[in-house]
This record gives structure tokens, C-alpha cells and sequence, in this order.
């Protein structure tokens, strides 16, 4: 496998049967490691099948330092190994993809009537992930609602294939009470999904242990959840599918590195949805009656989603989830 790009005219990057070289190298060393993060991006995220690279060659010396600092590579024992970056490590470094750094908040345990969980760190706002989908030729990301988002996600929790499943139709008033609560509630973030800027999905991201769910899943104090609402037709489908799950499950792991396990409960009548999340990497646990449904419990591990590389585009759904 021989791949070559160059990166602003800044550096070239070769890649020969595992092991990539950099040349024409005119940048610093905090210049040029954003390149080469560039393109482990761009490497790792078109070729399922690689594992890691190789760094080859004298180019690479100047930008070592700042490459180990970052956790990347992976050295060999004798002087004249050469380092590696592998994939599955490269995927849980935050910044590459992250607005704001990511970090362990500080532990404190609460109450809050219910459960005893760790508190919280303040809600986020603005774009909270990026992230560029080659399959697609554009950018997707996430941003903490607002109540300017109020009309679309009216919108959609109207339209009856959304409905079906979420029970939220109602008026534009009743959308913005519900998103104030989403907005007020410490477990609960709510995202509104874009590609190319353009709303397409609200999604809404919590903490297990604090979640009805908690107590079905055995959540750990990290464990993360998520609700989904794709509420524009035109970004529903394979291509679609296969860039927003993996990218909010991405988030969700890079948010707090004690994270394991990202859960779900979608109805158990949703078999699509269901089958979906299987072939996403998702394992069913059990069934359970909640009060508003007959949920499936699904989870993911950390483990698995990146020993496995499952940002990759290689579920076939039958047809993108609401």
C-alpha cells in the first residue's frame, strides 16, 4: 500500500507498506505535529484495515518530542527501533477533535435524592466536537443546544416517524419547556447535530448512573448514555449513519477518559434500530419494561469501540434510526 499527500505545501507524507515518511518538512514543531495528526486522521479514518504506522526516516526527529508528550507513539526497546503510532490510541487523544481540552473532573461524591454519583462538571456550550467525514466531503459536529434550537427540534419531535418512537409531539411551547429542563438538568446535555453547519438531529448525551436507565444497566459511575432525534430526512441513510453514531459515541469516550461503557434503550419493538446498533459494535444485554416502554439495554465498551476501529463506515443499516 503506497499513499503520498501533501499538507499545505508544509510537509509530505509517504506511506509504504506500514511505515510513513515525512518530507519537505517547513514548519515548526507545534506546526508540523498538527500536520502529522492531519494525516494519522485522515490514514486511520479511510483505512480500516491499519492498524498502526511506522515513523520512517530522519524527518520525523524535530517533531518526536512533541509527539511523545501527546502519548502517540509507541517505542520500540533498542536504540534503533523505529516509534509507532497506533491507531486505537491515536483516536482517544481529545484535542484532535475537541473544541475545549478534555480532562478527569476532579471527584466529588453527591446525592441527589436518588443516587449517589459523582458530581458533575459544568455544562459545556458552543461546538463541542468536529470532526471530518471523507465519505461524505464535510464536517460534522456538535453543539450544546440552545434555545434558539427551539423551531427545529419543534419540528422534528412533530414529524410522526419521530413521534413513534419518542412520544414528544406537542406545541413550540411545550418543546422550549422541555428543552429548559434538558438544558437545566446536570445529567443531561443536549446537542444539536450539524453537518456543514446545516441542523440536521438533537441528540442528548447523560450520565447512566443518574438516568432511569441506571439501575437496569448496572451503570458505573461514567458510564455514558444517548438519545437520538435524526429529524432531516435528506441526512438519513447508510452514509449518514455510519458518520453520526460513531462520532457522538467518539465524543462521548473522549469526554471523560474514565468512561468504559456507553449504554442505550431504545424501544424493543424498534427492530431496525436495534439491528442497527448490533452491527454498530452495540450488544444486547437485556430487555426491561420502563415506565414508557419495553426498552432493549444496549451497551459498547470503550475497549471494543477503539481496539476495533468502529469509527469506520462498516455497518450496513437497513436504514438511519429516528
Amino acid at each position: 500500500m503506497a499513499v503520498s499527500a501533501a499538507m499545505n505545501d508544509e510537509a509530505t507524507f509517504d506511506l509504504v507498506d506500514g511505515a510513513l515518511r515525512i518530507a519537505d518538512l517547513r514548519a515548526d514543531a507545534t506546526e508540523g505535529s498538527r500536520l502529522a495528526c492531519s494525516a494519522f486522521e485522515y490514514l486511520f479514518a479511510t483505512k480500516r484495515d491499519l492498524v498502526s504506522v511506522t515513523l520512517k526516516g530522519d524527518g520525523w526527529q524535530v517533531l518526536l518530542p512533541t509527539l511523545r508528550r501527546k502519548g502517540l507513539l509507541v517505542e520500540g526497546n533498542s536504540a534503533s527501533a523505529q516509534p509507532s503510532v497506533f491507531a486505537e490510541m491515536f483516536w482517544q487523544t481529545p484535542e484532535i477533535w475537541m473544541a475545549s481540552p478534555s480532562f478527569a473532573h476532579p471527584r466529588r461524591d453527591v446525592f441527589d435524592g436518588k443516587s449517589e454519583h459523582p458530581l458533575r462538571p459544568p455544562k459545556p456550550a458552543g461546538c463541542v466536537y468536529a470532526r471530518f467525514i471523507p465519505w461524505l466531503s464535510g464536517t460534522l459536529s456538535f453543539h450544546v443546544a440552545t434555545l434558539d434550537d427551539v423551531p427545529d427540534v419543534h419540528r422534528w419531535m412533530n414529524d410522526p416517524r419521530v413521534d413513534e418512537f419518542w412520544n414528544e409531539a406537542g406545541s413550540e411551547a411545550a418543546h422550549r419547556r422541555y428543552l429548559e429542563r434538558m438544558l437545566a438538568d446536570p445529567h443531561v446535555i443536549p446537542l444539536i447535530g450539524r453537518f456543514n453547519e446545516q441542523a440536521f438531529s438533537y441528540f442528548e448525551i447523560y450520565w447512566a448512573k443518574e438516568d432511569l436507565i441506571g439501575p437496569f444497566c448496572g451503570a458505573s459511575d461514567y458510564d455514558r448514555g444517548c438519545h437520538v432525534i435524526v429529524g432531516e430526512g435528506a441526512f438519513r441513510g447508510k452514509p449518514w449513519f455510519t458518520a453520526w453514531l460513531p462520532s457522538l459515541l467518539h465524543l462521548m469516550f473522549l469526554d471523560d477518559p474514565r468512561t468504559e461503557r456507553i449504554v442505550q434503550e431504545p424501544s424493543a419493538a424498534h427492530h431496525r434500530q436495534l439491528r442497527n446498533l448490533q452491527r454498530s459494535g452495540f450488544a444486547h444485554i437485556r430487555s426491561v419494561d420502563l415506565p414508557t416502554k419495553r426498552a432493549a439495554i444496549m451497551s459498547i465498551s470503550r475497549q471494543h469501540f477503539f481496539s476495533n476501529r468502529l469509527w469506520h463506515p462498516s455497518v450496513a443499516p437497513d436504514e438511519a434510526s429516528s
